[in-house]
């Protein structure tokens, strides 16, 4: 999977200004509340429009301005797992994941079937989304997305609606997932320590504008920048002074 963005969007006072590309792997998308993280997963997803550039996926243009391309958020094969999970109160789990699928009934079953034994969801398929732990939702909520074979996975906070003694029980079950699945995926998170565990590299953003970008590891190693020395948690940050060379006398 190849993903191209390159995109700026003005909303009142803020604007965004992104241009990234990922090829074959897990990006996090790193940053304060507020810097636009979230925005630029809704503009890939459709679900935003920018006011100009292109968003190329696959080498299908998904957006661009100048050839006036905006393609449906149905049309994009992106799968977008909100913060809440987005499950239909009024529909089972089987329901739920068979939903975003065309075709009868019949016809989307074996599919639903194979979803709820890759997810672990046996057991769970007549129940409601209420009737399940914030895991499960979770759970049903991927197989939803994974149901229709995305070209890539959008993650926007995933573990924000959870307990905390439940996030790094469920970060390895959706890192083991995501791996087996083989689907290439992008998460925003202002937790670092979700970043760091997740995903094979990282983009940090600040103020609408996307910084700085490469290896996870080697990132948090030498952040390179003040706002990324802060946002991955770098203790050893100090103002740097000159100062007259003194020359030693005995």
């Amino acid at each position: 999977m190849s993903l191209s963005v390159n995109i700026r969007k003005k909303l009142g006072s803020f604007s965004l200004n992104v241009n990234m590309n990922m090829d074959k792997e897990r990006m996090g998308l790193l940053g304060a509340s507020g810097c636009g993280k979230s925005m630029t997963l809704k503009c890939i997803a459709g679900i935003e429009t920018p006011d100009e550039g292109s968003i190329i996926l696959n080498g299908r243009v998904l957006y661009d301005s100048k050839q006036k391309i905006d393609l449906r958020p149905q049309e994009r094969k992106v799968g977008y797992l909100f913060q809440n999970y987005a499950l239909f109160p009024n529909m089972t789990v089987e329901e739920n994941i068979g939903c975003g699928l065309k075709g009868t009934k019949k016809y989307k079953k074996p599919r639903v079937d194979q979803m709820v034994e890759f997810l672990q969801l046996k057991g769970l398929e007549k129940r409601y989304p209420m009737q399940l732990s914030g895991g499960q939702q979770q759970r049903v909520a991927l197989a939803r997305i994974l149901a229709y074979e995305p070209d890539v996975i959008l993650l926007d906070e995933p573990f924000s609606a959870l307990d905390s003694y439940l996030k790094e029980y469920l970060w390895r079950e959706l890192l083991e997932i995501l791996k087996a699945y083989h689907v290439d995926t992008i998460m925003v998170s202002h937790n670092r320590d979700e970043i760091y565990g997740l995903c094979d590299s990282i983009a940090i953003m600040d103020t609408g504008n996307l910084i700085l970008s490469g290896n996870t590891k080697d990132l948090f190693d030498k952040p390179g920048k003040l706002t990324a020395a802060r946002l991955t948690g770098c203790k050893n940050i100090s103002r740097i002074k000159n100062s007259r060379r003194i020359q030693w006398k005995p």
